[in-house]
């Protein structure tokens, strides 16, 4: 339900910016969730993971996501870095207090969240090729494929993606890429403490990256099992119902316009 909401609110609300994507990939996804509690409208462009042909006009970036502004079509790169440029080029919403949203622990734990825990999801969810197919399985319900080309992509994608495992491990050091995932939730749990959120009484940047990394993937086995964890899923849920209700109340202003 929460997710055609935000769909539906794309659609009644003239898109701020077009973000390119791959709608598995932890920095695209912890990208959506903070502009969908900043209550910003956007359209999204499914990047094809093996040509990356819609990403070519981009000459300084070459990876996901990549958001283009209307207006004055500005090109930004890098999750962070495209919610700081909505910040920066107005206030924000209603009943959001940008100094907390963006304060220094919660820009200190939004780094975090890049280096330590977003990194860990990949290699959770393409330990086999099986696991890659399943987690390619987007593609097939995407507009800007054709089923034979979807198929094709997830084919070619999952022995791809399954071959890299090893490699990205090593990249960040994972001896045990389980243990490395759940290292990371045990250390942001730990972070929360007793506290609604991370940021206190609301979310933060940090709590809308954490959490995005995860809604991400709620088609993949890793996703049920996060949200059924003792600490990480009661928290996941709160910030699951304050994104619902920003985005009630987004659907309400659009109707009433």
């Amino acid at each position: 339900m929460m997710l055609r909401s935000f769909v539906r609110l794309a659609r009644t609300a003239e898109p701020r910016l077009q973000l390119y994507q791959y709608a598995i990939c932890p920095f695209c996804n912890k990208t959506k969730a903070a502009l969908d509690y900043l209550k910003v409208p956007y359209g999204t462009v499914e990047v094809d993971p093996l040509t990356r042909s819609q990403i070519k006009f981009s000459k300084d970036y070459k990876k996901v996501p990549i958001a283009v502004f209307s207006g004055d079509d500005a090109v930004v790169g890098g999750s962070t870095e495209i919610v700081d440029r909505v910040l920066d080029g107005e206030e924000a919403p209603a009943g959001v207090d940008s100094s907390h949203f963006r304060s220094e622990e919660a820009l200190h734990w939004n780094k975090w969240c890049d280096e330590k825990f977003a990194v860990t999801v990949y290699p959770n969810i393409t330990r086999s090729v099986g696991e890659c197919w399943q987690a390619l399985g987007y593609l097939q319900s995407c507009p800007e494929f054709s089923t034979a080309r979807a198929l094709a992509t997830r084919a070619v994608g999952a022995l791809g993606m399954a071959a890299a495992h090893g490699k990205i491990k090593k990249k960040y050091g994972m001896d045990n890429e389980r243990d490395a995932l759940f290292s990371a939730v045990d250390a942001w749990t730990k972070e929360v403490g007793s506290k609604p959120f991370r940021g206190g009484e609301k979310p933060d940047l940090a709590d809308l990256a954490v959490f995005g990394c995860i809604r991400g993937i709620s088609a993949l086995p890793l996703h049920q099992e996060l949200v059924e964890h003792k600490d990480f899923g009661p928290w996941y849920t709160r910030v699951a119902k304050i994104l619902e209700a920003q985005a009630g109340s987004s659907q309400a202003a659009a109707g009433g316009a």
